[in-house]
């Protein structure tokens, strides 16, 4: 009876492709987060399939799902955390190619499964991609809880509502091959390739971090929260 019925029909289409399920998620007895999961498919109905998929990866829910939540650099675990020698989940990394975009198998354009030239069927990635790719789904986790929504355990971590953040310290800084033969964002500009002085622009906001590469470095210590106490210069440019 209303206005909105192919949105509706869409979104539920959408729902049962890129699915969380509840057995997954140790939240039997809400609605509103599953609510707010499904209105990523109402969103996105009528838009790209690519938002979809972003949308739900940052879900607490998906992450969740697909065991990926919290899931940390080999680097991280092995410089900061115990020693161990261990690799990133590859859940989601596998998942999100197996059943939400290009499947097992390589198509032609009308759905014929590609087979080479021995007639045996090309499947579209490796266990190599898999872990490859499963270095790019390092660092997501919750935000802290908050109150004002139906799951509002504040005492605990279980923000399953808001989408997730990244946590540097967590995530895998090397590069990430693609399928193609290349890597993840070879399609981006080097930064030979920018203008002179991109930097500069006005607004923009500099910190001397001295000679410290690591991504780390982006991040204020803890100390600093009350005072600079080592002398870490900040400067604006005047957007004029």
């Amino acid at each position: 009876e209303k206005d909105d019925q192919l949105r509706q029909r869409m979104a539920w289409s959408l729902s049962q492709i890129v699915t969380v399920v509840e057995q997954n998620i140790d939240a039997y007895d809400l609605s509103e987060i599953y609510l707010s999961y499904y209105d990523i498919m109402v969103r996105h109905a009528f838009g790209n399939y690519r938002d979809v998929l972003k949308e739900a990866s940052y879900s607490p829910l998906m992450a969740e799902h697909l065991t990926y939540l919290a899931s940390k650099s080999h680097g991280y675990v092995y410089e900061d955390d115990d020693g161990r020698m261990t690799s990133p989940d590859e859940n989601f990394a596998r998942e999100i190619m197996q059943l939400f975009t290009i499947g097992l198998i390589a198509l032609d354009e009308d759905g014929t499964q590609q087979r080479d030239e021995n007639g045996t069927l090309i499947e579209t990635y490796t266990n190599e991609d898999i872990m490859s790719f499963s270095r790019a789904w390092t660092g997501f986790q919750r935000h802290d809880p908050r109150g004002n929504y139906e799951d509002d355990n504040t005492s605990g971590s279980r923000n399953r509502l808001d989408p997730m953040y990244i946590d540097e310290r967590w995530r895998d800084r090397f590069p990430k091959s693609d399928l193609t033969g290349g890597y993840i964002g070879d399609t981006y500009p080097l930064c030979v390739d920018v203008p002179d002085k991109m930097f500069l622009r006005p607004g923009g906001k500099y910190r001397l971090l001295g000679a410290d590469p690591l991504p780390e470095g982006m991040v204020d210590h803890p100390d600093l929260r009350y005072g600079d106490i080592y002398g870490i210069k900040r400067m604006v440019l005047d957007p004029a």
